[in-house]
């Protein structure tokens, strides 16, 4: 039966393929015959809805030998109102692009995100001989560039203005800025040029580029395809009506916020209705404790119970998601080679890899002096760790002059701001499970050193254990700096921003910082997690595999949930960890105990979504779910809402006044089963289900399904880009493809099983090949 669905979505695909074929993709735009050729890319492509501090990568490539280019941030027009740099008649004006941008756009450039001159400004870099191409790594900047004078421009020179016929340089008679005096002070000021990059005003990322021609003459131009408006970081839901009377509560960790705004835009922006949830970002204890009083509906954990103060409220743990705590390397390390034999400094991009002892000291030995004991001395020369990866070694002491290698690597500056770890505090998952596994694989390295009660406290000597906060890892009045721990993602993004951007002497040759954060998250900001033991003597990375490959190897805890931190499997990442909806077996009430029955469906239709089609949703580094995760989300979903109003109030109440913990232990899943064999507490997490197998009969369209269809392809956005026309012929199509798969999901649904991978892997290709937006380049 896959098979023939399979095959009739084929036929629709190609039927429509070859109904639009020969629409032409336009030719990118020529260059000017005295330039070198060369390609233009960026990373992501479409930039046009890019946030201040995201990510950006930029590579000129089929440049020839000792090319070399230069980052200057201006706005989108550049302004072109300059005077050739002559000193006597006749003045002509300038319109070279290379003369105004360095006129108008080389001064600092007040970033936002970073509280400084932004990375991106003024960056140079030199052709990799190894890849032959020049790499631009950085962030989006946005704010403003410094007001300054243009002394070749007449409306901000501050040249005066020639009005007798004897004039001179430096007076000219194009000069028209004239000077004001401030009445008060005496004070005199011009006009000076300035401008401003965001949401409103679109700039662009010129690159002056330097490069040998075809006689071997050096010539310089400038590209000024790249364009962008940024927007302020954060995460919303657009394209919907807002929030509405049903709308829910859901809280969960800052890691989830994209994933759950994907899943909001899916349910409501084709018809601008009301938003299904209302986001409220905050830890996992502190929505655990939410979700049970009540004034949250649903809860995202990806540790169950773990983390809760009290479980009055009787829940079901619905699986959405794997993801991963992980320990992500950011900065450079000069493991590359320009043209002239040099070393070069590169973006980490590596997967480095760390033995779980040599974790344990780096997270329990202190930030100071790296060199010494400090991190337990795994960065200092020598060390096995060093050895083992070449992103570490290639940093050298001395090179450039002053370098302490150890300190490079271990994030130390030298300065009381910062020792180059750092991670989101607060109670949570990603600390949890990191804990779990060092507590139980490296006890003897596990243990703070006896520096004195002022540092460790009663913990002096002695081993944290298991801990959900890592702040906890410097719990006396006096710190070691073992994780600078910051509220927050952007937070901690912004700790890390010089050496994500390379700015400073601080990365003249290799700077690099550390992370604790999760896999989604990790992606996202393009930052390099470190491989780990599996117990079986491999050191593995977090990728789709090895987190599926652990989640068949989980446990199943009292509570229905995966446990964390003891995952031991070949090929297994260890740190895995299962993204769990918290949700509500009675009813949800209003404050009379009286059932909304509105927002009761509207809780399953989310809940329902995010475990199937949401699947397709999910953002890069969250893995999706296997088959028998899938099934239990199935069978846990079918039992919200099943209980009674009156128990509902009863926990409502309850609630108020909690039993102490451990006075009513943990509230285990009404259905401690992950699915049929997937099994009880104490199975395996991923064990696939075989109880329900063999085709299921399709189900004849519906009105309703067609309208949903329908409703889904009129919010697919075409871009406007080169060959959009070939995409926009395919608009009906897609429709096709979706009423041909609809009723097989629909019957998969109503028969209480998972919808197929490959079903909701054909949603996300289509979808995501209708929104893609290629920039701009040369070719």
């Amino acid at each position: 039966m896959v098979l023939v669905r399979a095959r009739r979505v084929g036929i629709v695909l190609i039927c429509g393929i070859l109904a639009v074929a020969g629409v032409s993709v336009p030719a990118a735009q020529a260059q000017a015959a005295a330039d070198p050729a060369y390609r233009l890319k960026t990373e992501p492509a479409d930039l046009s809805a890019v946030q201040n501090g995201d990510p950006l990568r930029i590579t000129l490539s089929g440049l020839p030998k000792g090319a070399r280019a230069k980052l200057v941030i201006c706005p989108k027009d550049v302004p072109d109102n300059l005077m050739k740099k002559v000193y006597v008649p006749p003045w002509n004006k300038d319109s070279t692009l290379l003369t105004r941008v360095q006129s108008y756009c080389q001064d600092e450039f007040g970033d936002e995100f970073a509280g400084k001159n932004a990375g991106m400004q003024s960056m140079e870099r030199v052709r990799s001989s190894t890849t032959g191409d020049i790499v631009f790594d950085t962030t989006i900047p946005r704010g403003t560039l410094r007001p300054h004078a243009v002394a070749w421009d007449p409306l901000y020179t501050t040249y005066e203005k020639a009005v007798n016929p004897g004039d001179k340089f430096p007076k000219v008679p194009w000069a028209d800025n004239p000077a004001v005096v401030d009445p008060a002070t005496g004070a005199k000021t011009r006009r000076q040029f300035s401008f401003t990059c965001d949401e409103n005003n679109p700039c662009s990322v010129t690159i002056q580029i330097t490069a040998q021609d075809a006689t071997g003459k050096t010539v310089t131009w400038v590209d000024d395809s790249i364009k962008f408006s940024p927007y302020p970081p954060g995460i919303g839901v657009k394209g919907c009506k807002g929030i509405g009377r049903n709308t829910l509560d859901a809280s969960m960790p800052e890691r989830l916020g994209r994933t759950a705004v994907a899943w909001n835009q899916a349910l409501c922006a084709p018809t601008k209705a009301d938003q299904p949830t209302n986001i409220v970002s905050e830890t996992e204890e502190t929505g655990l404790t939410a979700f049970d009083k009540g004034a949250s509906d649903l809860m995202i954990t990806g540790s169950g119970s773990a983390l809760a103060a009290q479980t009055v409220r009787a829940r079901e743990y619905v699986p959405v998601g794997i993801n991963a705590a992980v320990i992500a390397a950011v900065g450079w390390s000069p493991t590359d080679v320009n043209d002239e034999g040099n070393p070069l400094g590169a973006k980490l991009a590596g997967t480095m890899a760390f033995t779980n002892t040599e974790l344990a000291n780096m997270f329990t030995k202190g930030g100071q002096n790296p060199d010494a004991g400090g991190r337990g001395g795994i960065f200092k020369n020598g060390s096995p760790l060093v050895g083992r990866n070449a992103g570490l070694s290639a940093i050298k002491d001395g090179q450039p002059a002053g370098v302490v290698a150890a300190n490079r690597r271990s994030g130390y500056n030298g300065s009381a701001d910062f020792f180059g770890v750092t991670g989101e505090s607060g109670p949570g998952t990603v600390p949890l499970t990191l804990s779990r596994l060092l507590a139980g694989t490296a006890p003897k390295e596990w243990v703070f050193p006896a520096l004195g009660d002022d540092y460790f406290g009663e913990l002096n000597g002695k081993s944290p254990g298991v801990i959900s906060d890592l702040s906890v890892l410097d719990p006396g009045r006096s710190r070691v700096n073992n994780v600078d721990a910051k509220t927050g993602q952007l937070s901690v993004r912004k700790t890390v921003d010089n050496a994500v951007a390379g700015r400073g002497a601080d990365c003249d040759g290799g700077c690099v910082n550390w992370v604790i954060t999760d896999l989604a998250t990790a992606t996202i900001n393009r930052w390099t997690p470190v491989a780990l033991p599996d117990g079986k003597g491999n050191f593995v990375a977090p990728t789709e595999q090895s987190l599926q490959t652990a989640v068949d190897a989980m446990k199943i805890g009292a509570d229905g949930t995966a446990e964390t931190g003891a995952v031991a499997k070949d090929g297994a990442y260890p740190l895995t960890f299962v993204e769990y909806m918290a949700v509500p077996v009675n009813p949800l009430i209003d404050t009379n105990c009286k059932p909304m029955k509105e927002k009761q469906d509207q809780l399953k239709s989310f809940a329902g979504l995010a475990a199937g089609y949401g699947q397709a949703l999910l953002p890069p580094g969250m893995v999706r779910l296997n088959p028998g995760l899938a099934a239990t989300a199935a069978e846990r979903i079918a039992k919200i809402g099943t209980g009674t109003v009156e128990k509902a109030c009863q926990e409502k109440e309850e609630a108020k006044n909690p039993p102490p913990p451990g006075a009513n232990g943990v509230t285990p899943a009404s259905t401690p089963s992950l699915g049929g064999p997937s099994g009880g507490q104490g199975s395996s997490a991923g064990t696939p289900v075989t109880a329900a197998v063999g085709p299921v009969p399709a189900v004849a369209p519906t009105p309703e399904s067609v309208a949903a269809a329908k409703n889904l392809a009129e919010s697919i956005d075409i871009p406007k880009f080169a060959g959009a026309g070939a995409l926009g012929a395919l608009i009906p199509l897609v429709a096709l493809v979706i009423l041909a798969t609809l009723p097989s999901a629909t019957a998969y649904v109503s028969a209480g099983r998972p919808v197929p991978a490959w079903l909701t892997r054909a949603i996300a290709v289509l979808v995501g090949l209708l929104r893609r937006k290629p920039s701009g380049g040369v070719a």
